[in-house]
């Protein structure tokens, strides 16, 4: 479990809820649950099974510390329970990444498998799909993510940062859902003004809400400097030519993104 945070605010009242579901799951696990003790609602997380802490604090039974931050990775040393087990490097960058992998290094651990064989696999994974996807495309750096909630928003942004300390970080996001940019209007808000740049797409709504009370001006008007952008109108970000740009959402951006792409090629 890497942390419960209040989402899909069509379907969850409030954090307690989301908190209710974990819990009710947590009930049926047969033989273990690892855990980022760093987050508040985990920590009170009850189980039949042993429940394994993982995170940046010394409470927890993995601990990352030392962390190396640079323009090729990251790079953080591993203790079990205040013993100093290894150091690893992935080639991935952002604070959320470490505890991705620290929840991995916690179970091959417990599975009994070889630091150096831990070592290895983490060296060369490559991520997955629509997650700090990158590419390049006439020169321009691209980066695909999935980011849909301010969280995801805040640690891709600075994620970007961290590999390219030295460029414009340019943010296109486009809200998935009405309830949900309703929901945490001033948190998208803070989580994009991280960005050098903002654009904004039009509202993507599902199939349980077509329409809603806001618009995208409502979101637009809560970040410095922002702007709406269309397919039509994609070329401006031509004027970011040694930026990074970040395509973010979870609805139809990528069809804003090969637009761009596009356009580079012409």
């Amino acid at each position: 479990m890497t942390n419960i945070d209040f989402d899909h605010p069509d379907y969850f009242a409030n954090i307690e809820d989301v908190f209710s579901a974990f819990q009710e799951m947590s009930w049926q696990v047969k033989k273990g649950i690892f855990a980022c003790g760093d987050d508040e609602q985990l920590q009170k997380i009850q189980a039949k099974v042993p429940v394994v802490f993982y995170g940046f604090g010394e409470e927890n039974d993995f601990q990352a510390r030392n962390i190396v931050k640079s323009t090729e990775g990251t790079t953080f040393d591993v203790f079990v329970r205040n013993n100093f087990y290894d150091t690893f490097s992935i080639p991935a960058y952002g604070d959320h990444n470490v505890l991705n992998s620290l929840a991995v290094i916690a179970l091959c651990h417990y599975e009994n498998i070889e630091s150096k064989v831990i070592q290895s696999q983490l060296e060369t994974f490559e991520g997955v799909k629509r997650r700090f996807s990158e590419k390049k495309v006439a020169d321009q750096v691209i980066i695909d993510d999935y980011a849909h909630h301010p969280t995801e928003i805040k640690v891709t942004i600075e994620a970007a940062k961290q590999k390219y300390p030295d460029r414009e970080i340019v943010a296109v996001f486009q809200p998935h859902t009405f309830t949900r940019t309703q929901a945490f209007l001033n948190e998208f808000a803070e989580s994009l003004n991280k960005a050098d740049m903002v654009y904004l797409c039009e509202i993507f709504g599902s199939a349980r809400e077509i329409h809603g009370k806001l618009s995208i001006t409502d979101l637009k008007e809560k970040i410095d400097g922002a702007e709406i952008i269309t397919e039509d109108n994609i070329s401006r970000l031509k004027k970011h030519g040694n930026g990074v740009i970040l395509f973010m959402g979870a609805g139809d951006i990528q069809k804003f993104q090969e637009a761009y792409e596009n356009q580079l090629q012409v």
